[in-house]
């Protein structure tokens, strides 16, 4: 499912589900995602005037792991309140260990199963709101481009990621350092042109990650960092990880 498609190939034209017409509905659309080519058409919730874009068609379905075919990336703009959503705090958030009882919701649902007044906290929920948005998009305080690397941004970065930002990225290799308690991965998943340290220095977090990672080398690992250089081409990145929080597999 996504929230915007491409009305052409060359993905220069977008399209937002909520923007879409009548005359829309049976036109094919492209996937956000720049490696899939898949076609999407326009779905509707039933019972609801929500619409999104799906891969409908068994001939023109998402290339094997394509981000848009998992059901991860779903989100729902009604459930969240993106006037109170900071990016940076967001980020700041999960770089600290919090052992403490998550704050209860006080969310009130509507006949169409819809939230109200929560704000993004978790990676999986920034991330997700991130893939559901064009680069050029504004969520918040932030363009959703400044907020991730991604096959879709990576040209927002030819110097390098640094500060805070969410990487979509992978396993390329060994990828990790028992005596440095390091791991490694590559992005942007297309085109690997930044390799990514995340350097772990709690002994018990870092097997617990390099342990989840190991058993799930095929899929995408996004992590959420603070990003310095590590080197002086800009290429290699590094982050200290203070918390699982920080990651989460797709």
């Amino acid at each position: 499912m996504a929230n915007y498609a491409y009305r052409d190939k060359e993905r220069r034209y977008i399209i937002l589900a909520n923007e879409a017409l009548e005359e829309d509905r049976n036109k094919s659309f492209y996937c956000p995602n720049p490696r899939c080519n898949s076609k999407l058409f326009i779905c509707a919730v039933d019972g609801c005037r929500k619409t999104y874009f799906r891969a409908t068609k068994s001939a023109y379905k998402h290339i094997a792991n394509c981000p848009y075919a998992n059901s991860a990336v779903i989100f729902d703009d009604n459930e969240y309140n993106r006037a109170t959503f900071s990016f940076e705090n967001a980020i700041q958030n999960l770089l600290v260990e919090n052992n403490s009882k998550p704050v209860m919701s006080d969310s009130k649902s509507t006949s169409c199963g819809e939230y109200i007044n929560h704000t993004l906290r978790t990676i999986r929920q920034i991330y997700s709101m991130c893939k559901q948005f064009p680069p050029n998009y504004s969520y918040g305080n932030e363009k959703i481009g400044k907020m991730i690397l991604d096959d879709r941004t990576a040209y927002w970065y030819p110097k390098g990621v640094f500060g805070f930002k969410i990487i979509e990225s992978c396993v390329n290799g060994r990828f990790y350092d028992n005596d440095k308690n390091e791991i490694y991965l590559v992005a942007p998943i297309a085109n690997p042109n930044y390799h990514f340290i995340l350097s772990i220095p709690d002994i018990n977090l870092y097997r617990k990650i390099r342990n989840m990672v190991f058993e799930n080398k095929d899929k995408f690992i996004i992590v959420a960092g603070q990003w310095n250089s590590s080197k002086a081409d800009g290429r290699t990145i590094k982050s200290i990880i203070h918390s699982n929080k920080q990651i989460t597999i797709i």
